[in-house]
């Protein structure tokens, strides 16, 4: 009977995803780039006839107990699949996962499926799903021309208007990824972000580092010898992801914002991908995701996460133990209040 193999060394991971197309979340470097100190990497490989499943996660201590649960890390993930996979191997692979769980005391799976590639489709028996709140990405498919008529009217007044004056914007080597980590703390400053935006300097150098999925581009924008914007964009097989972009105030309206994003998609479209991914908002149609949106024509994309208890006997009582906020769905319940504390 076929199994999932259970993978967490670098060398079998990046052998088995290496030529694959799949896109940048599921590398062994970005899985444990997210990974905190107290969280492990693993890979989940099942092989059919016709087809792969990939799926990384997190595996995470639940505080004091010697119980565990599992999250896809910082982006999008979950069961991925290469060619196809007839309904007996997805059942068989589901089964040989919950085994896995048992046996290692794994109480829940928080899964963040990916928008663009709808893999809660793939998998439809995996988990139970809930829509969550939409994204919005580019279509680099179309000349660059009929690309930019999606903009925004106030949008191309303004490229054009930064296109028009001394901004330039270059690509970025290791040498300015502290200048883009000073400019991206002002942006979070100015926001007011949560601190679980301010990623360290270990995490932008590693970042930068290429993988077998993803090549990494930043770009910087400069005026008259000064750096006043950068923009981290991370290149997989199809689709390039907009992930960090920092900018000083814009007092002279160079509009380097607006500016980058076009930039980022001539360097994506030249570079072969489909999409320029630029995200969500933190709630649905927030500012932020009217902001994105302005590039993309309310271009719409649907995010959904798969929740699944895989021990009920045991969630009941860590929820009990540790407590819960029903009214918050906030999934797994037990992780409500440090969640909470630490945000």
């Amino acid at each position: 009977m076929r199994q999932c193999v259970f993978i967490e060394d670098q060398s079998t991971w990046t052998a088995l995803i290496r030529g694959k197309p799949l896109d940048i979340f599921y590398s062994y470097e970005y899985v444990k780039l997210n990974a905190r100190s107290e969280e492990s990497a693993g890979l989940i490989y099942f092989e059919g006839q016709s087809g792969e499943l990939f799926y990384p996660f997190l595996k995470r201590r639940i505080f004091d107990t010697p119980y565990f649960d599992i999250i896809t890390p910082y982006g999008y993930g979950g069961p991925e699949i290469v060619g196809t996979l007839t309904p007996e191997e997805l059942a068989l692979a589901k089964g040989s996962f919950r085994q896995w769980a048992r046996q290692h005391h794994v109480v829940s799976e928080l899964i963040r499926f990916n928008p663009l590639t709808k893999n809660e489709q793939q998998v439809p028996e995996w988990t139970g799903k809930e829509f969550i709140r939409h994204t919005t990405s580019i279509d680099l498919r179309p000349p660059v021309d009929e690309i930019i008529q999606t903009f925004h009217k106030k949008n191309r007044s303004m490229i054009r208007k930064s296109l028009a004056s001394e901004l330039t914007v270059r690509c970025g080597a290791k040498e300015d990824l502290q200048t883009f980590i000073q400019l991206y703390y002002q942006t979070m400053d100015r926001k007011d972000a949560s601190l679980h935006y301010y990623f360290t300097t270990d995490y932008f150098e590693q970042l930068f580092q290429p993988t077998a999925l993803c090549r990494p581009t930043l770009l910087m924008a400069e005026w008259r010898g000064q750096t006043i914007g950068a923009y981290f964009i991370l290149l997989g097989h199809d689709y390039a992801h907009g992930h960090l972009i920092g900018c000083q105030r814009d007092e002279h309206k160079l509009f380097p914002n607006q500016r980058l994003e076009y930039e980022a998609i001539l360097y994506s479209k030249a570079a072969g991908m489909v999409e320029q991914h630029l995200g969500g908002g933190y709630k649905e149609r927030d500012s932020l995701f009217e902001s994105k949106c302005r590039y993309t024509g309310y271009r719409m994309f649907e995010y959904h996460q798969g929740k699944t208890v895989l021990l009920p006997q045991i969630y009941e009582q860590l929820c009990k133990q540790y407590g819960r906020n029903e009214a918050a769905n906030y999934f797994p319940e037990y992780r409500y209040h440090e969640t909470v504390v630490s945000t």
